[in-house]
């Protein structure tokens, strides 16, 4: 174990004593020095987990074997970069002040020997130092002494390393001379950049809570985000002491995500506007995608955030962080220019700017060498472009809201007008309508008026067509109560006005009635033909016949309809036969709401009988039956009904009259 321990130390002091050598008599000759021929360099693969005393015995190469960081891949996430130098104060009593420049970077650590005396980068705050990455060494009198400066960074593009010696007045006069005045103007530009998207996301806001308008939320969260990236570049650029805000531990290493949540804001901003979720659906899909990829970044920035080291070791990770954003900027661009909308210029100049000034700018990963400081902070700073690129793209985009908001205000206006000349028609319509529906509904009154008088009317009539029936009827049977008296038949009078009675108490009971019950009516025509068969010496055979089906107690007709045709069938057709006949009536039911009453004789026909002219059949014909029709007429006029009466003239083989049939049919 001994002889390893001296080997490595033996090994170490040969390293030692390959290091060139700077000497110095007290002090720099001149404001700042290049020692990159007095450094050596070794860049640590094991991502920060070596100490000194380890990394004292690995293989140091001259610093001119270095690669340029900026233009050279490198392919870990975590780079580590050793540098060491000797100097050696030859001066017998001055001793030597002097600042360590390595360049912006996140952590610079610097060590004397073995002794840890000061740490500065980027990323480090420290308010007493007296420049962002500048660290100071003092070499006493007759000595020498060796450093080792560890500069560390979570890369991206990092800039070049560099090893120089400036003098504290040449610090102090960067500070307060050119290069604090380019970080001051630097400062100012963020600044005004910040405040400018600060504004129109409070705006944005404002009229989101006002209008409700989706697309003003989704900006005011786009500049929101773009502020919020502000402050991190400017804290970290600045030191503002906004650990609280900003952990130092990856703050190298949140930018690029960021702009991945300014981008997820961005495309529904932009997809909303341009409706592609309706109008490009395949466009919509792929921006679907590329938002699931931003969130998930944005997962990641926030995992890396609280871990406090990168999660992914390959730098290829970091270093095309940005290419979703960019192809999320490219599709809603086509977008764009595919589209209708009349906002489509204003969007197409801010995705441009964008792209023009933030997008390809860091992806070509330029930097400008032997530069001014007022040059070298504002170019060789690529969160100032982005920043500035969203910027711009917000103004136009804000344009583009402007210019959305008047055409919905003259859209509004049009509506408006429109829907002010639709009411002003509707409503001339409708009063149209109105008039002409009270011109209806008072000629419908006046009908209705003239109905009710009509069906008073024809009750009145009706009412007076019964009262002139009934005497009508008695007067016939008081001649049949006459001739039997006249004849001396006593019995057969008494046997006709005991019939005569009870038919008598049934037509006054029916004649109050406007409808009587099928059973009652043909009751009532029973007894009539009995009087009749009387009348006629028993040569008159009468017969009733009602059909299955038909319910007699419960279909209603008018009252004596029947009567006069039974009486016109006797007289008409019967009278003029010495051997009397035969009268039969059927009561058929043909449809469930239709009744058919048949009334049929075997008589002479209506023909002989008119050839005959017996007076009285007709003047029964004249009376009973013209006062019948007139009551089947006002039947169907109030009612509304249509009840037919058909006659026929039946003949035999030979084509002699055999009779007359009566098809009465009844609507019930």
């Amino acid at each position: 174990m001994r002889w390893c321990l001296f080997f490595g130390l033996l090994l170490s002091a040969l390293t030692v004593c390959g290091q060139p050598l700077l000497l110095l008599p007290g002090k720099l000759p001149q404001q700042q020095m290049d020692i990159g021929p007095y450094t050596m360099f070794y860049e640590d693969p094991s991502g920060d987990t070596l100490p000194l005393s380890i990394i004292r015995t690995r293989p140091f190469r001259p610093f001119a074997q270095k690669r340029n960081e900026r233009v050279s891949f490198n392919d870990r996430s975590v780079m580590v970069t050793w540098l060491r130098f000797t100097l050696r104060n030859s001066h017998p009593s001055d001793t030597l002040f002097a600042l360590h420049l390595t360049g912006v970077h996140g952590f610079i650590t610097l060590y004397e020997n073995d002794h840890l005396i000061g740490q500065t980068g980027i990323s480090f705050r420290h308010q007493n130092r007296p420049s962002p990455y500048a660290l100071p060494l003092t070499v006493p009198p007759l000595t020498e002494q060796i450093y080792f400066v560890r500069v560390l960074g979570y890369v991206w593009h990092p800039t070049p390393i560099s090893s120089e010696l400036i003098t504290a007045s040449a610090g102090i006069a960067w500070h307060f001379g050119p290069g604090g005045a380019a970080e001051d103007m630097l400062l100012a530009g963020m600044a005004l950049l910040t405040g400018w998207l600060l504004l129109m996301s409070l705006y944005a806001f404002y009229f989101f809570l006002i209008a409700r308008d989706i697309a003003y939320l989704f900006y005011a969260l786009y500049t929101g985000v773009s502020v919020l990236f502000s402050v991190y570049s400017m804290n970290y650029r600045f030191s503002f002491y906004l650990n609280w805000l900003f952990p130092p531990q990856v703050s190298d290493l949140l930018g690029p995500f960021h702009v991945a949540l300014i981008s997820a804001f961005y495309v529904l901003f932009i997809a909303h506007l341009l409706a592609i979720r309706n109008g490009f659906p395949r466009i919509w899909r792929i921006l679907q995608i590329l938002l699931v990829i931003l969130v998930i970044q944005e997962v990641h920035s926030i995992a890396e955030w609280v871990y406090g080291r990168p999660l992914f070791l390959n730098n290829a990770v970091y270093i095309y962080a940005m290419v979703p954003s960019g192809l999320a900027t490219g599709i809603l661009l086509v977008a764009t220019f595919r589209s209708q909308s009349a906002i489509r210029p204003y969007l197409a100049t801010g995705m441009i700017s964008l792209l023009g000034i933030s997008f390809i700018p860091g992806s070509l990963d330029l930097y400008f060498y032997n530069v001014s400081a007022l040059v070298d902070a504002f170019f060789n700073y690529p969160q100032f472009w982005i920043l500035l690129g969203l910027a711009i793209e917000s103004f136009c985009f804000m344009l583009a809201l402007a210019y959305r908001g008047r055409l919905i205000e003259v859209e509004n206006r049009r509506i408006q007008e429109r829907y002010a000349y639709d009411l002003e028609t509707q409503l001339a319509e409708r009063t149209h309508e109105i008039e002409t529906q009270n011109r209806l509904l008072e000629a419908q009154h006046i009908k209705k008026l003239e109905a009710e008088f009509e069906q008073k009317l024809a009750e009145t009539e009706m009412t007076a067509l019964r009262a002139q029936m009934n005497p009508h009827f008695i007067f016939n049977c008081l001649n049949s109560i006459k001739l039997y008296t006249l004849e001396n038949d006593a019995d057969r009078a008494s046997e006709y006005l005991t019939k005569f009675s009870r038919l008598i108490r049934i037509v006054l009971e029916n004649s109050r009635s406007e409808r009587v019950t099928l059973h009652n009516e043909l009751d009532m025509l029973r007894l009539y033909a009995d009087m009749e068969t009387m009348r006629f010496k028993q040569k008159l055979s009468f017969f009733v016949e009602v059909e299955p089906g038909v319910d007699a107690d419960f279909i209603e007709i008018p009252p004596l309809l029947l009567q006069p045709y039974v009486e016109n069938a006797i007289w008409h057709g019967l009278m003029h036969k010495p051997e009397g006949g035969t009268v039969r009536v059927r009561a058929s039911q043909l449809q469930e709401n239709l009744l058919q009453l048949t009334i049929t004789d075997d008589g002479v026909g209506r023909a002989r009988a008119a050839e005959l002219k017996s007076k009285s059949a007709n003047h029964r014909k004249s009376f009973g039956l013209k006062m019948t029709s007139e009551r089947i007429a006002l039947v169907n006029q109030l009612y509304q009904t249509h009840t037919q009466v058909e006659i026929q003239d039946l003949v035999d083989t030979d084509g002699q009259p055999a009779g007359t049939e009566v098809i009465i049919q009844i609507p019930i």
